[in-house]
């Protein structure tokens, strides 16, 4: 099996974004992150994915950015030289910067980089010339992070034109997408037509938005409340391939729809940092201009929070208690 095949077959089920901490002063905190990368390996997790929001690459700037993907590299191949991490590059970058970029970290040991691109300022031929010269004068396995693009001619966010994503994933060493899209029509329309190609990692909704997806083709998605505890999505994983929808279900009801209440009132970035904090990982600290939550959001968080446990507790699921002592 050559290479590309045996990294695509490791990317599959759950891909764990690396949420970066912060100290109070707002520095990145390597030691709270080398544990926490330590704590989802050892909970199971083998795919790691530092990425434009969850890793606040877009709060960062050039050194840190480097700084931070050498730093993911060094800690998840120490854990396990098997373990898959993915790269990722800023926000905005030119196409030579890119270049840049994907050769000094597939050099450093990235198994794969990571492409985003945020503006439609430009015509479709430009955005694939764009991707076709990173990886024609790179040698590294590519992903393609797709997310609604910023329109300079009606200032409306719009999706990248099928045609477009089909062009560029065709290019031999694009090996996943992040679908971004969060619309049910337009991501079926993407797995019919690209998952036979590439790893389609969906993104948002959870669970059982994947599984909508996986019924065409999709085969990874970025986990979300399992950066709590690896081993619900692990768990989870298994049981799909099981066919084991009675267990599926029994995650999706005690431990993913009751964070997503929690999520709606406080926000995806703010609410998982909370509740990392209740999980002893890390300090919930943000880099400005985002602030964590207050004392007050805090305090009905950890209610919320304490009422997933006991209901956990309740079900016999105990396993999944999201705490470092388990």
């Amino acid at each position: 099996m050559n290479k590309f095949l045996q990294t695509q077959n490791k990317l599959k089920g759950p891909v764990f974004s690396v949420i970066t901490p912060f100290t109070k002063n707002g520095e990145i905190d390597y030691p709270s992150l080398k544990d926490y990368l330590k704590y989802l390996y050892f909970k199971g997790a083998r795919n790691f994915y530092v990425m434009a929001y969850n890793s606040r690459l877009t709060l960062l700037n050039e050194k840190e950015i480097i700084s931070l993907n050498l730093f993911c590299i060094k800690q998840v191949k120490k854990l396990n030289k098997e373990n898959v991490i993915i790269c990722g590059e800023p926000y905005h970058c030119s196409t030579e910067q890119s270049i840049k970029y994907v050769n000094y970290f597939k050099k450093k040991g990235a198994d794969i980089v990571s492409l985003i691109f945020g503006e439609k300022y430009y015509s479709d031929n430009q955005l694939y010339e764009h991707f076709k010269k990173i990886h024609n004068k790179t040698n590294c396995f590519l992903l393609l992070h797709q997310q609604p693009l910023e329109n300079g001619l009606s200032s409306n966010p719009i999706l990248y034109p099928l045609e477009l994503l089909i062009k560029i994933t065709k290019l031999s060493r694009f090996i996943a997408m992040k679908e971004d899209a969060k619309s049910d029509i337009y991501t079926k329309k993407i797995c019919k037509k690209i998952s036979k190609n590439i790893t389609i990692i969906t993104s948002g909704g959870g669970k059982k938005q994947w599984l909508k997806a996986a019924k065409h083709g999709c085969t990874a998605w970025l986990s979300g409340w399992s950066n709590l505890n690896p081993k619900i999505a692990i768990d989870f994983y298994n049981y799909y391939k099981l066919k084991d929808k009675k267990k599926m279900n029994i995650i999706i009801k005690n431990i993913e729809d009751p964070f997503f209440k929690i999520k709606n009132q406080y926000g995806w970035h703010l609410t998982i940092k909370a509740l990392l904090e209740l999980n002893k990982n890390f300090k919930r600290y943000e880099r400005s201009p985002l602030k964590e939550v207050d004392r007050n959001k805090m305090l009905k968080i950890k209610k919320a929070f304490e009422q997933v446990i006991i209901k956990l507790r309740k079900s016999k699921l105990e396993k999944y208690f999201f705490t470092r002592s388990e």
